[in-house]
């Protein structure tokens, strides 16, 4: 494997830094940080290729937060000028990373992502009779430093990277035992690991995403090269293998096991092995033979944001066009599976009282009636209501 080299002063280039800077504040121009950052932004670009090139970069305190949807996580948000230094690293680390992947590896990568695996995932239903899906417990917090550093090292010849990119991961570990994360203040000592082992990746960095992709990139060349299974895809640490007959599956569950555990130090949950007529639970969707359908988690989650959309939208806090727009993002994510009698059922009866089927002009008259106005007359704001609306309608039949 040839390791690359001469990366840093790519990385710690103006242009590359100036690039880094537009990424990072993509879709967060109004946050106060950001703000401050834009105050002087030759001078903060500047202090930013100043500490990438100081001998020891001095890394900012993470701010934490908690979600629970679908489970709870714990957020790890970096200051915005250490975002910065992310993406600048990724800028140019990026075609190294994506170099060790396979094709069928769909987590944050261009042209792939959730529905292209799921997609793929859907043909292997059809074509194979036996699925073995997998999953890796506590997964970004289970990341072992020492050997994470090990894999990139692996790839990587310029030390100045490696040290870079050994200080962001000693920012961050879990408490021994109990899991629980524990953001380092970014002045500790690297983890040296004689007590305990150093491990965790924070959720909410960008280069946790490159780290645990790539953590398991030779999980992934082991399975396809050495197990050959009939099928095999992985979105992040989900990933499914397909067969001909469940013992094979069996043993290679074996010998999987065995490799999680002697050389990643990662554990499997409990894994499921069934036949691919009864389902594939994947990415929130239930793969079946004949076609894609939501898990009922899946719909129970959409119900909630539908109904805190419906809520906020009574309440008047939001415009029609502003819950048009967010119920297009809640509704994309599952258009892909057979939903639309549930997204015209879940919509119409929560927010007009009455079942899909009427006529575009009985949805108009009771639209006008929420409203306070008779559907022949122009309200002065009716033209925003109007495309809201249709953005509604157009959003619940996928188009």
């Amino acid at each position: 494997m040839k390791r690359r080299n001469f990366l840093f002063d790519e990385i710690a280039s103006y242009a590359n830094i100036r690039l880094a800077f537009l990424k990072a504040i993509r879709g967060k121009r109004a946050s106060a940080e950001a703000l401050l950052f834009c105050r002087d932004i030759e001078g903060s670009l500047e202090n930013v290729r100043l500490r990438l090139l100081a001998e020891t970069v001095r890394w900012g305190a993470y701010k934490s937060f908690v979600i629970t949807d679908p489970k709870t996580r714990i957020i790890t948000a970096a200051p915005f000028e250490d975002r910065v230094i992310h993406h600048a690293i990724m800028n140019v680390l990026d075609p190294v990373f994506e170099h060790q992947l396979i094709h069928h590896s769909y987590a944050c990568r261009n042209g792939k992502g959730s529905h292209a695996a799921v997609r793929y995932a859907f043909t292997k239903c059809k074509a194979h009779p036996w699925f073995l899906k997998l999953d890796m417990r506590k997964y970004f917090d289970s990341i072992d430093h020492a050997t994470l550093k090990k894999l990139l090292a692996r790839i990587i010849k310029d030390k100045r990277t490696l040290a870079l990119l050994g200080s962001i991961i000693d920012t961050y570990h879990t408490a021994p035992g109990d899991g629980k994360a524990e953001p380092c203040d970014g002045k500790a000592m690297p983890c040296d690991g004689k007590a305990e082992p150093c491990r965790g990746v924070p959720i909410g960095n960008l280069t946790s995403q490159y780290f645990a992709n790539y953590y398991l990139s030779g999980l992934d060349h082991f399975i396809q090269e050495e197990l050959k299974p009939a099928a095999y895809c992985r979105y992040m640490d989900d990933f499914v293998l397909w067969a001909s007959t469940k013992e094979s599956l069996q043993i290679m569950l074996n010998k999987i096991e065995r490799y999680t555990e002697d050389r990643l130090l990662l554990h499997l949950k409990p894994p499921v092995l069934d036949k691919t007529a009864r389902g594939l639970p994947f990415l929130g969707f239930m793969i079946k033979t004949k076609g894609i359908y939501l898990l009922q988690k899946s719909k129970r989650r959409m119900k909630t944001r539908v109904r805190e959309i419906k809520g906020e939208l009574a309440a008047g806090l939001i415009t029609e066009a502003q819950a048009a727009a967010w119920l297009i993002s809640v509704y994309a994510a599952v258009l892909l599976a057979r939903t639309r009698a549930f997204r015209v059922s879940l919509w119409y009866r929560r927010r007009f009282g009455h079942e899909p089927g009427e006529t575009r002009r009985q949805l108009e008259q009771q639209r006008g009636q929420l409203h306070g106005v008779q559907p022949q007359q122009q309200h002065p704001e009716q033209h925003e209501q109007q495309f809201g609306f249709s953005c509604c309608v157009r959003a619940i039949n996928g188009v």
